[in-house]
């Protein structure tokens, strides 16, 4: 190694001579002219394509030439078009590496080292493919095992920052990690188990591009090109320009304001509330119980200081008759003051707080101080092992000790919804004592939704907050956002091009399933289109894998719909499925076993793509034929046999003419299967595991499950059909 580094030295030194030997050691450049860059994606630690020609791009002078000299003995020049933008091609070899690469113009220069060449992957869809080892709530199985047996420096993961952009961009942040200790936390965990087990079979660095984003549509990771050539889509591009400029306005506007990442209020606990009764060995509540604590902070500079010598707006209290104050839809958090004079002090007081009655959840949080001090607040209890919330009227008993003869300050702060019923001021006596000014308001901080650290359970929110604050000039709130169309690929897939890679794997479809029907006409238009354009912008027929969806309850019996067009794009050259029918989880649209389809994935892969022999998918229908009574269905990726599991009942249907489906009976005949009801004299249609909660029964002897399908039924009367 230190051989090849010299060699190395010495032939930069040879090329550049002294006045390029001067900038290795001085690392001297040239501040009046823009700056030698390349983007994040090369870096230290990163992972070329083996034994292929490898792309590189950055910025610099425009007109200036740029070179590049390889520790591999390779080189390439180029020359900065006007716009700075430059891009070299060079070969890499088989060599593992560590290698290092060294770019000039002569006047700035930039090193990488600790270089590997491998098998690289793009790992993108939506939150199937983003959690990571660190998401909360026991979002992968044998977490804790793998961070404590994580030692594979040879597999690499760069993840790309979520970006939406509504223009093509170069611009790209992250950073490569290598597969070791808690690095992995961050790791995308299908991706994570992918490339364990391509290493372990190539004998081969892996790296891991990972991008992806929870919640996404398809629609988002398409480019609009693409968009344009789906008639469907006619409206939504036409939108675009508003929506472009609608952005626009509320950039401006929140630039002003200094951001504030918290929880999204209320929410946060009563989904935890919930989840405890769902899964009570997770500690959901200590989670939101540590992100919750954060709220008592915003606005304490002003609950804390001199009320009379502060600003406050004139606006009233909120209260759902009041429609005038512009605070009836308001979210954020805002304070609310106001005044009253006490002659007793003795025996204290007591303030009622009646919250709105309308409101879903009542006040999602509110907090009352009397001069300064906080006396309760909404919450009956805040405790990690327990959340609850007040919906009825609530009366705080204030001590004497708090309060003060002659004028007293009342402030109420608001954290989610600002809108209440009434507020009364009694002494024990029950004698009301009266607020003596109007109500004012002070906005501390508004609501957004903060697309780019979205992390689930919770979702996060800009709190934004200034002095000047002006909330009656608020824009409206762009739609922009991980749905809209091409900002995706615009931000995160488009940038990764045309960097070398082996292929790509692809977890998504959940969110697509909302906004379609039975035929789901935009998605199957839509996913062929989408990779034909991705292989074509990388110049090479990449294999794509993708993951088909998982049994989930709430998919209003779309699911199954869904699962069978997945299956139909199988015809696509190149592709490959993992069906996770036997892995779900009826209640949890994320499933904890991500081992697995990591694993499945691998197997694709190893067998289409690196020509390793071995069953790479579960059974995949063929054919159904009605013969004597029963109807015999046949199967591709048979493996070494078909099996059925769970004998006690059946996820094969038949249905005549009419499509009622009735449950049938299965004779598991190794090669192939015969399917039979009672109920069905002639029947015409067969599907299995077709409800949104369905379960694998059907598999080969190499363990991987049949998927989903629907098929009408061929009759032939003829015994002798095969």
């Amino acid at each position: 190694m230190f051989h090849d580094m010299l060699i190395f030295r010495i032939r930069m030194i040879m090329k550049m001579r002294n006045v390029f030997l001067v900038c290795i050691l001085f690392s001297c450049s040239n501040q009046n002219e823009q700056e030698l860059s390349l983007p994040s994606l090369f870096s230290d630690g990163m992972v070329l394509q083996r034994d292929t020609n490898a792309y590189l791009w950055g910025k610099g002078v425009p007109g200036k030439s740029v070179s590049i000299y390889s520790s591999w003995g390779k080189e390439g020049n180029s020359v900065a078009d006007l716009q700075g933008n430059w891009e070299i091609l060079i070969p890499t070899t088989k060599t593992p590496g560590p290698h290092s690469l060294l770019i000039t113009d002569r006047s700035d220069s930039i090193k990488i080292s600790d270089i590997l060449f491998g098998e690289v992957w793009v790992a993108a869809g939506q939150s199937n493919m983003e959690m990571d080892f660190n998401y909360c709530c026991n979002s992968t199985d044998n977490a804790e095992i793998e961070l404590a047996n994580a030692n594979h420096p040879m597999i690499r993961m760069f993840n790309v920052n979520k970006h939406l952009s509504f223009e093509p961009t170069r611009h790209i942040e992250g950073s490569w990690k290598k597969a070791v200790g808690d690095n992995i936390n961050t790791f995308s965990s299908v991706a994570y188990f992918f490339a364990k087990r391509l290493k372990k079979e190539l004998d081969s660095p892996i790296g891991i591009i990972h991008s992806s984003w929870g919640g996404s549509r398809l629609e988002a990771w398409t480019s609009e090109k693409v968009l344009g050539m789906v008639g469907q889509y006619e409206s939504e591009l036409n939108k675009l320009g508003q929506i472009k400029e609608e952005s626009r306005i509320v950039n401006d506007w929140y630039s002003k304001f200094q951001a504030i990442t918290m929880p999204s209020g209320g929410f946060d606990l009563f989904l935890g509330d919930y989840l405890r009764t769902v899964a009570p060995e997770v500690d959901y509540l200590s989670y939101f119980f540590d992100k919750w604590k954060e709220l008592d902070n915003v606005g304490s500079e002003f609950i804390l200081a001199d009320g009379g010598k502060m600003d406050w707006d004139s606006r009233g209290f909120p209260t759902p008759f009041d429609k005038e104050n512009n605070f009836s839809k308001f979210k954020g958090v805002v304070l609310f003051r106001n005044d009253f004079d006490l002659e007793n002090i003795n025996d204290g007081i007591k303030i009622q707080i009646e919250p709105e009655k309308e409101m879903p959840w009542g006040l999602w949080e509110y907090d009352i101080y009397v001069n300064g001090v906080r006396i309760g607040s909404s919450l009956i209890n805040i405790e990690k092992d327990r959340y609850a919330f007040t919906k009825t009227n609530k009366v705080f008993d204030i001590d004497p000790s708090i309060l003060i003869k002659g004028e007293n300050r009342l402030i109420l702060r608001s954290i989610g919804y600002a809108s209440f019923g009434d507020i009364q001021i009694r002494y024990p006596s029950g004698d009301e004592i009266r607020f003596g000014k109007t109500w004012r308001s002070k906005v501390i901080a508004e609501e957004f939704f903060q697309i780019g650290d979205y992390k689930y359970p919770y979702t996060s929110l800009y709190f934004f907050k200034d002095q000047e604050i002006d909330f009656s000039q608020t824009p409206k709130k762009t739609v922009a956002n991980h749905h809209t169309m091409g900002m995706l690929f615009n931000g995160m897939l488009y940038p990764l091009i045309p960097y070398s890679i082996a292929g790509m794997i692809w977890y998504q479809g959940e969110t697509n399933i909302e906004s379609g029907g039975p035929e789901f006409d935009r998605y199957a238009s839509l996913f062929p289109l989408m990779i034909k354009d991705l292989r074509e912008r990388w110049n090479t027929e990449i294999p794509f894998y993708f993951a088909q969806i998982a049994p989930y309850f709430n998919y209003n019996g779309m699911s199954p719909y869904f699962r069978d067009l997945q299956r139909k794009f199988l015809r696509l050259n190149n592709t490959g499925m993992v069906v996770t029918l036997d892995i779900g989880e009826n209640h949890d649209i994320h499933p904890s076993n991500k081992h697995d389809v990591g694993y499945r994935f691998a197997r694709l892969a190893l067998n289409d793509y690196y020509g390793k022999t071995i069953v790479s998918s579960g059974p995949l229908f063929k054919s159904a034929i009605w013969k004597n009574g029963k109807v015999r269905v046949e199967f591709d990726s048979k493996g070494s046999g078909l099996v059925i599991r769970k004998l006690n009942r059946s996820e094969f249907e038949l249905a005549g003419d009419d499509m009622k489906f009735k449950k049938a009976k299965v004779i598991n005949h190794i090669n192939f299967l015969e399917v039979s009801s009672s109920d069905i004299d002639e029947p015409r249609y067969l599907r299995y595991a077709f409800s949104d909660t369905s379960s694998a029964i059907l598999f080969n002897m190499e363990g991987l499950p049949a998927s989903t399908f629907f098929t009408p039924i061929n009759k032939f009367l003829s015994s002798d059909v095969n």
